[in-house]
């Protein structure tokens, strides 16, 4: 395994680590990336925890958000637009508004595009990875611009409109819809787990970037690979749960890391 420090690495340490990394992906058949809140707050969007994180500030809120949506949509729906919902998620609210994607996210787009990059599989509920043009790409805890049926799983775009009330019952069956957005207490939709467990298993080189891997079933995701014969490859400025399974753990930010790995992959 190689793991270098981020407050130690050289230009020299970072360019080596990164044609390693580039050595990989070209011989390897199948890459998938795997992304987490690292990404996001390179865009100025916060993180649940750690010491700047939204539940370090405003406290973890309530795990059973989808039960009490499901009790009562149109008051929860009321709640939000009128801003009485839990002070970490107006403050997520508002960062996400005005986030844009970072050289990170557009470096992965390019990825797709030339072949070194199958797939994403990003853990972010931000939409900037479809933003920065990535094609190929599973929301495994959902899109904030869309609206989902949890019945059918018809999900429709909003773009930049928020909804000030409850949304009308799904076309296609008559069923409940909420933000795709997965809640506290809400299982993965089916089409989405099993698209994200699909790609994992055609994977032989998995690229964990800016992800704690904490997070379940996402992060069970990562294990299956690397049991499975799969290299893992970790770029985050932290030393992570993931770090003692990977090939290569690169102590750096995906804006950082992911232009230069472009731009050697190109080369």
């Amino acid at each position: 395994m190689t793991s270098q420090q981020a407050q130690n690495l050289s230009n020299e340490e970072l360019s080596a680590t990164i044609e390693h990394i580039a050595g990989i992906i070209n011989d390897s058949d199948y890459v998938v990336g795997m992304t987490g809140a690292g990404m996001s707050v390179e865009s100025g969007i916060p993180p649940f925890r750690g010491a700047d994180g939204l539940w370090t500030k405003h406290g973890t809120p309530r795990m059973d958000g989808y039960s009490q949506f499901k009790k009562d949509p149109d008051g929860w729906w009321n709640r939000r637009t009128n801003e009485k919902i839990d002070a970490h998620i107006i403050e997520l609210r508002d960062a996400l508004a005005t986030a844009q994607p970072h050289a990170g996210h557009y470096a992965l787009a390019e990825l797709e595009k030339q072949g070194s990059l199958q797939s994403l599989v990003t853990q972010n509920i931000d939409a900037l990875d479809e933003k920065a043009g990535l094609q190929n790409l599973i929301e495994i805890h959902g899109n904030r611009t869309k609206l989902r049926c949890i019945e059918c799983g018809v999900r429709v775009s909003l773009g930049d409109f928020v909804p000030l009330f409850a949304p009308d019952p799904c076309e296609q069956c008559g069923g409940l819809v909420k933000f795709d957005t997965v809640m506290f207490g809400e299982p993965i939709p089916d089409d989405v787990m099993a698209a994200s467990r699909e790609e994992i298993d055609k994977a032989d080189c998995v690229l964990a970037i800016g992800t704690s891997a904490t997070v379940r079933p996402a992060s069970g995701l990562l294990w299956i690979a690397e049991a499975a014969g799969a290299t893992i490859i970790e770029i985050n400025p932290t030393e992570t749960k993931l770090t003692p399974i990977c090939e290569v753990s690169l102590r750096s930010t995906a804006g950082e890391a992911l232009p230069l790995l472009l731009q050697t992959l190109k080369i």
